[in-house]
This record gives structure tokens, sequence and C-alpha cells, in this order.
């Protein structure tokens, strides 16, 4: 099976990240796998391409809108050489492609674009939202990342052919030691990304009650992004620099995890949600808004507390929940180790990958 695939991931570039060992894996299981990388710019350009396996080569593509005219003549020219089997979108911006390109074609979808939270965030997002609308109905298969986006899109649009593939965990590091801050009783966490539908914000307004009635409880955060600064001057404002720490992004996270109570979730919107998979690998309990895999893999009230996105007061009884029970924050940690230990294994998901593309190749 021949397999050409368009991403957004420039970590596919680096032989040694683990997206290009993803890529290698599904090279072991196919006859032939090329990924065109598409990024607004990279520092060094590979000149001709990656090789990340004997069948596997990465092209980067780069231009803020030069990029996809860049990949549609290049897959076009790849196309006229060699009969690729499969045509894989990671993107919406993708799936355009692969419906110029034609032949067959599967269209990935990683966030649940229907979110009304996802629609109403940019203008560049009601475009991808009917974008969707119109490469869905068109595209040989579709494969989400949770029950939540095939269920969005099952209320939208009349389609069969969607497979559900939550993204593959890293493997876990269960002897990494535990990063303690001293200076709080409890330590609430939150690893991501620092943007605006990522929602930190709320958080911080929570801390403000919070810390009211438990002045020792900490908030580490652990990630950079767009909404650094503006985070910054809402804990300045509400006078919380003592309760709230933002440590920048880390390369290696595990300790964060081991050594904290909580961990919160506050997103507007999400297609999975890793970072919560990873705080129940590694015994944190889990506080998340209503996205992603909230009722897949926390449950509200057996492996976890969900609460409706931008509530801050259901978030805040949330945290006082947990805080002031350590019996409830033992069951949800067990509950939800015990969920993600049904996951399939690494070679159960290459698998399901590969027999994914083989259905719809067929289709």
């Amino acid at each position: 099976m021949k397999i050409l695939m368009f991403s957004a991931d420039p970590n596919i570039l680096d032989k040694d990240s683990a997206a290009a060992k993803r890529m290698r894996e599904y090279a072991k299981r196919v006859e032939k796998l090329d990924v065109l990388v598409l990024v607004t710019n990279l520092a060094v350009p590979p000149p001709s391409g990656v090789g990340l396996a004997e069948n596997t080569r990465a092209h980067a593509l780069t231009g803020r809108f030069l990029r996809f005219l860049k990949a549609f003549f290049r897959a076009w020219r790849m196309l006229k050489k060699e009969k690729y089997d499969l045509l894989v979108a990671q993107d919406i911006e993708h799936a355009v492609l692969c419906w110029l390109l034609g032949g067959k074609w599967q269209m990935q979808i990683h966030t649940d674009i229907f979110s009304p939270y996802f629609v109403q965030h940019s203008v560049p997002n009601r475009m991808r939202v009917i974008l969707a609308k119109f490469l869905i109905p068109r595209a040989s298969c579709i494969r989400v990342v949770s029950e939540r986006i095939k269920k969005s899109i099952l209320r939208t649009s009349d389609v069969f052919n969607i497979e559900v593939l939550p993204i593959l965990a890293e493997p876990a590091d269960l002897n990494a030691e535990p990063k303690r801050f001293l200076e709080f009783d409890k330590t609430i966490l939150m690893v991501s990304r620092l943007a605006s539908e990522k929602n930190t914000g709320l958080a911080i307004d929570a801390m403000a009650e919070v810390v009211r009635k438990h002045p020792r409880t900490g908030l580490v955060i652990v990630g950079d992004g767009s909404e650094k600064q503006n985070l910054g001057s809402r804990i300045r404002s509400l006078e919380l620099q003592k309760n709230i720490k933002m440590v920048g992004w880390q390369n290696d996270t595990v300790a964060y995890y081991k050594g904290a109570d909580i961990f919160l979730l506050t997103s507007w919107y999400e297609g999975w949600g890793m970072s919560v998979v990873d705080a129940a690998r590694y015994g944190t309990a889990v506080i998340m808004t209503d996205v992603g895999l909230a009722g897949e893999v926390i449950d509200n009230g057996k492996t976890g507390l969900v609460v409706p996105a931008g509530d801050k007061d259901a978030l805040v009884v949330a945290i006082l929940r947990l805080l002031e029970s350590d019996g409830l924050r033992r069951d949800f940690i067990e509950a939800a180790a015990r969920k993600v230990s049904e996951f399939p294994t690494e070679e159960a998901y290459y698998q399901k990958m590969i027999e994914s593309w083989q259905k719809c190749s067929n289709f």
C-alpha cells in the first residue's frame, strides 16, 4: 500500500522526534509513505526532503499561503509519476488539496470543529467549518479522534464511513521523580499552549476564589504561547503571584504530573485532550471542561469531574471539592488509571490505523 500524507507538524522533519517515529512505524506496515509537511516557515528548510526510513520521505513546503500551492503541485507531480493508493489529510485545509487532486482520500479531524465555541473563536475557524461541511460528504472516509467529534459530524452530515481512533499516547515514564512545590499544601497543574481557546484565564479567575478558603493552594502553569503576557497581567491584577507559577514550556512534563494533586483543563473546545490522558496515567485527579474526551475517559463523578466550558462558579466548586477530599481524589485517580489502561497497545494502534487506510482505499 502506498500513502501520500499531508501534515502541518514540523516535528516530522526532525528524525529524532516522536512524530518522526510514528511515521517510521507507519512505514514498516506499508509499501511506501511520503509526507508533505506544510508549515509557515522553517529556520533551515530541508533542500529535498528528509529520509525517515528506506521507503519514507518527508518534504517541507513553506510559506503563509504559498505552501498550499507548493503542496498541490508537488503532490500533482508525484501522482503523475507514481500511483498512490490513498491520500491522507490531517487538516481541513489539506483536505481541500486532496479533493482537488482526486482519487481516494481520508479526511482526519483532530478537533471538535462543530463545537459552537470553535465557530465563534475566529473568522478562519468559521471558514474551516464551511469547508468541512463541503468536504466531509466527499471524502472516501473520515478518521476522528473522539466519539464527541463523530457525534457532532453525524448531527450535521449524512455519512457512514467514520472511524474513531484516538491519538497515540507516548510510553509512560513511571520511574520519574515527582516535582514538588513545597510552598504549597496542594498543587493544581495545567499543561497547555497559552492560547485563547485554552481559556487558561478561567483557571486564574477561579484561583482568586479558591485561595480565599485555601491560601496555601498553588496553581502551576506549564506552557508557552501568545497569551503569556495577558495571563501574567491577570495574575498580577488579582495579586496571585504567590499562588500561581508560570514555568514556561518544559520538554519533560512527567515530574510535574507526578508532583501535582489536581490536573486542570479549561479549554473552550478540544479534539481529544492528551494532557488529560497523561494526568490519568501519572496519578493526578482530573477536573476538566466538557470538551474532547470528557464522557469517554473522564466520566463526571466516576473518573474525574467535568464542568461546563466557561463556568467559573462550577470550576471553583469542583476544585474545592477535590481539595477537601483526599479520598475522592484517590478514587478518581484509581478509576481513571484503570480507564486509560484499556487503551489499545502501540502495536494495536498502528494496526488499526493501517486497517483504516486499507478500508478507505477500497471505498
